[in-house]
């Protein structure tokens, strides 16, 4: 029994149907109330709940539409439609962030009457009706509030818990503006009980400021977030120099050429372009370990899925020429101790650090001019003898396989 009482909690529906109720039952008790002791504060936020209903009932529908499956018309789904909500809600935040703000200065501004006369000749600012509140209002005021800000934290801690399990952004974003409405009820509270005790109905007015500032950062996070998705905004340059960083510590790759970042609802997207100097054969167990790191990373924060698209290149040739001066001793040729035992000159094309030909010329007697020409950019010798190298042994290597033959350095 307690089981599917927690299968059926945890339903984002069922979440969503808790919600609307609840925001039926707090606005008519708010703006009732509020009507009745003339309260901007009380009575916006029961009109706030009003256009928390439809929010939810919006919520509703996109959860529907989020959850039908992949076609061939939508591969990723119909996901990223729940970002049109938290888009919706984060503008209807601020446009009622703009009009609570009005509303506290103008009740601020009707404590000076000539500077509210002044304004009001030339401004429309909406009519001010002072604070109604007596001793047989206020228990009621107190408990209302009280009761309905205990009650919006924790239904936002629900909503959000449940929708991250879920990965429904609507459902988190419906569960952040509830949170709004929790801080905005708290701030409620504290002026209340200044005004009574205080006896300064003046207080809440500035508080009504301070939860102004609330609701416009709420509904600008909420705003920005949808619009980043639904434009395929990077999901961040931290992760994706996290993702980088993880894919430059497998073994074998070389760099990451390119990186391309989205988000399709609670799924990150990642297209990558990996160069590696390792044939085809290698390169399966490179993808392997790209992918499994990068999707550790990502499921580890705040995505429930993610995608890896990889394509692999290999690296530029990095083509050029050094050269090795080399010395024909003993019917065999050998690295030149220096340039002036040097008696030819090995000329070496190099692709992607591996020689791949070799030339050899006789010593020209202009030897910078020939390195210009052949566009060497260096030019390898031994200084001195294998005796006069510190550390070597007395007779390191037999003359019959002397290391300084050209043979053993991959030259030809």
């Amino acid at each position: 029994m307690i089981t599917a009482l927690r299968k059926l909690l945890a339903s984002p529906f069922v979440t969503m149907w808790l919600v609307v109720l609840m925001y039926i039952v707090k606005a008519m008790i708010k703006i009732s109330l509020g009507g009745q002791i003339n309260s901007p504060m009380i009575a916006g936020d029961g009109y706030h709940n009003l256009a928390d209903i439809i929010e939810a009932l919006a919520v509703l529908a996109v959860i529907y539409l989020a959850r039908r499956p992949a076609t061939n018309d939508y591969p990723f789904g119909r996901k990223n439609i729940e970002f049109f909500t938290s888009l919706a809600i984060g503008l209807v935040l601020l446009l009622l962030a703009l009009d609570f703000a009005l509303k506290s200065l103008v009740g601020l501004i009707s404590y000076a009457p000539t500077l509210d006369q002044t304004l009001r000749s030339f401004l429309p600012l909406p009519e001010h009706h002072p604070l109604v509140m007596d001793d047989g209002t206020f228990v009621w005021v107190l408990c209302i509030t009280a009761g309905s800000a205990v009650l919006s934290m924790i239904v936002s801690r629900y909503q959000i818990a449940v929708g991250k399990a879920t990965g429904h952004a609507s459902l988190v974003a419906d569960g952040e503006e509830t949170a709004s409405d929790g801080r905005i009820e708290i701030l409620a509270l504290i002026g209340v009980l200044g005004e009574y005790f205080l006896n300064s109905p003046w207080l809440e007015y500035p508080l009504g400021l301070v939860v102004a500032g609330f609701i416009a950062h709420t509904g600008w996070g909420l705003f920005r977030s949808g619009y980043r998705v639904l434009l395929q905004h990077s999901i961040g340059e931290a992760h994706e120099k996290n993702i980088r960083q993880r894919c430059m510590n497998v073994c074998g790759v070389h760099s990451v050429e390119d990186l391309k970042t989205f988000q399709v609802g609670q799924m990150a997207v990642c297209m990558l372009v990996v160069t590696t100097k390792h044939t085809a054969d290698t390169v399966t167990y490179i993808k392997y370990g790209i992918e499994h790191h990068v999707r550790e990373y990502l499921l580890s924060g705040d995505f429930k899925e993610c995608e890896i698209h990889i394509k692999f290149q290999r690296p530029d040739q990095q083509r050029h020429r050094v050269a090795y001066a080399i010395a024909y001793k003993d019917k065999r040729f050998r690295i030149a101790g220096s340039l002036n035992e040097a008696t030819h000159i090995l000329v070496c094309d190099v692709e992607m650090g591996m020689i791949v030909r070799t030339r050899r010329e006789s010593k020209p007697e202009q030897l910078g001019a020939f390195l210009a020409r052949k566009r060497i950019l260096k030019l390898y010798f031994f200084t001195g003898s294998l005796d006069a190298i510190e550390g070597t042994p007395a007779n390191p290597i037999p003359e019959a396989v002397p290391g300084f033959q050209p043979r053993l350095f991959g030259l030809s």
